[in-house]
């Protein structure tokens, strides 16, 4: 019971707890010093000498009244430990992964309803692979070191997770731990945008529709609607690219790979924005669990706050060909007496979000480099040599947020670069220039060992050179390349306005002119 229990200051045990406050060891305490260690496991934090030393000496002085009254030391001993002088260290055994032990701890409470202050001395084994882990840290650590300042980014999360049993890895919650505010979990909170890395979800959705295919041609054209813009969202708006140019008529994987804002929306708003959302909730994203209603049109540009554990979640869905693990940072709990309160076991934990067949072919429009050239050059950093791979940047609005996810069959990993107080990054910093070096830099290293694995093509998917099809999707209408349905008003009240108004052929319709008060935003 005694090496087990809750001392405070990340001390569990006597003799961690006589390592952390004094510097020494269990066997070599004198009096007052265990008396002050026996009075701290009531309330920890409430009796710690370096949190309420006032607090600490009167719970000090309890103890030792108790061994006087059961004989166990003289009166002239009490009061002699009670005036030793005590010297108290902070703790320096700094936690490793300290923020996925605190996100292990949350799982615990939630999920188990085990929390440290039970004192049953349970014992739990966690999925982290520590190489793995200090790996992570280094490479989000020296990127921040070497570009934070330039582009002005000084915080990064990165989750990485084996997508065959939802094993989480490795968790970099923050670039440190102990500074002031580096306690919150970047790689766990849901208040950051995922900019474009959302529009995975988006094309699974489109292609799972069978409405689209990867060929489908997409007008990359001004697009201008009656609301949605400004503060109030009462002001016309016109979405634009990152590159604020447009680029014609291309093919859906194109517009895919090279992360186009306006073929997206078109993608989005044909496909359904309910299409969109429960697709993206069935492959892990938890966070956005309001009424359908209240997402709009941003939706598909990343616009509302994912974690990056969810994101993660969504690439190892495609990494198994559809098939979603909930994220398993526990493996195996047993209580005080070793007896087995919980055993992993990953085939509980399997869901066939998306067909095997739509998996497949996200997986080939994302693992091609050749959709992406135009916008983010060749051979850059979302590819890995020799070796197949799938992934997606993003970037939302202002440059506040910077990511890259992406995976292998064995590996999928999630990284996000930005400042905890949301300013934005400097020198037009995308996902490409922040978190695509340390995705790169990372999966490069832990991949190092394993053999380039892929995906043999999914039964069903039929195959046309090297363009993949679900059935009876080859040859759709180009419903997409044609001009957008234009509103019949040349002026209206947004005030007043209604829905039918606003829409033609059961798409939200644009203007057929520039306004004046236009807003234009990614």
């Amino acid at each position: 019971y005694l090496n087990t229990i809750y001392y405070g200051a990340q001390s569990y045990g006597a003799e961690a707890a006589a390592r952390g406050f004094f510097h020494t060891t269990a066997h070599d305490l004198t009096l007052g010093q265990a008396a002050m260690l026996a009075g701290l496991p009531q309330a920890p934090t409430q009796n710690s000498p370096l949190i309420n030393p006032t607090r600490a000496k009167a719970r000090q002085a309890e103890v030792l009244d108790a061994m006087v009254a059961q004989k166990m030391i003289t009166p002239a001993q009490a009061l002699a430990a009670e005036n030793e002088k005590l010297q108290f260290f902070y703790p320096t055994n700094q936690l490793q992964a300290p923020h996925f032990v605190d996100y292990v701890l949350q799982v615990l409470d939630k999920q188990f309803h085990i929390r440290p202050s039970d004192r049953k001395g349970y014992r739990v084994y966690t999925s982290l692979d520590l190489n793995v882990q200090h790996l992570a840290e280094s490479v989000v650590k020296n990127q921040i070191d070497r570009f934070g300042n330039y582009y002005d980014f000084h915080d990064g999360a990165l989750v990485a997770m084996d997508p065959k049993s939802g094993e989480v890895l490795a968790m970099v919650g923050g670039d440190n731990y102990y500074r002031p505010g580096g306690q919150i979990n970047m790689a766990t909170t849901d208040t950051r945008q995922p900019g474009s890395s959302f529009k995975m979800f988006t094309y699974t959705a489109a292609i799972e529709s069978g409405r689209l295919n990867m060929l489908s041609p997409i007008s990359d054209q001004p697009m201008i609607f009656p609301l949605g813009g400004g503060k109030d969202g009462l002001k016309p708006y016109a979405p634009i690219n990152y590159d604020k140019r447009y680029h014609g008529t291309l093919p859906l994987k194109m517009a895919m790979g090279n992360s186009l804002n306006i073929p997206a929306i078109k993608v989005e708003l044909t496909t359904g924005i309910p299409a969109v959302l429960d697709t993206a909730r069935r492959m892990g994203v938890t966070s956005l669990n309001q009424d359908d209603s209240h997402y709009g049109i941003s939706l598909t540009l990343g616009g509302y706050g994912v974690s990056p554990l969810d994101m993660v979640t969504g690439a190892s869905t495609l990494a198994t060909m559809g098939v979603r693990h909930r994220p398993a940072p526990v493996l195996h709990i047993q209580d005080g007496l070793g007896k087995t309160v919980f055993n992993y076991d990953p085939n509980k934990n399997q869901f066939q979000a998306i067909s095997p067949q739509v998996a497949f072919i996200i997986d080939s429009i994302m693992s091609d480099d050749r959709n992406r050239c135009m916008s983010f050059g060749c051979g850059g950093d979302l590819t890995l040599p020799g070796r197949h791979v799938g992934a997606k940047t993003g970037t939302t609005q202002d440059f506040r947020d910077n990511w890259t996810v992406g995976f292998t069959p064995t590996l999928a990993t999630a990284v996000w670069v930005g400042n905890p107080d949301y300013h934005p990054l400097a020198h037009n910093s995308t996902g490409i220039v922040g978190a695509a070096p340390i995705w790169h830099q990372f999966m490069t290293q832990a991949l190092a060992s394993q053999p380039d694995q892929w995906y043999p093509v999914a039964a069903g998917v039929s195959q046309i050179g090297q363009n993949y099809f679900l059935p009876g999707t080859q040859s759709l209408p180009a419903t997409l390349a044609g001009r957008w349905p234009v509103c019949r008003f040349r002026s209206f009240n947004p005030y007043t306005v209604t829905d039918a108004q606003l829409t033609v052929n059961g798409l939200p319709c644009v203007l057929g002119y520039t306004p004046r008060n236009l807003d234009q935003g990614g």
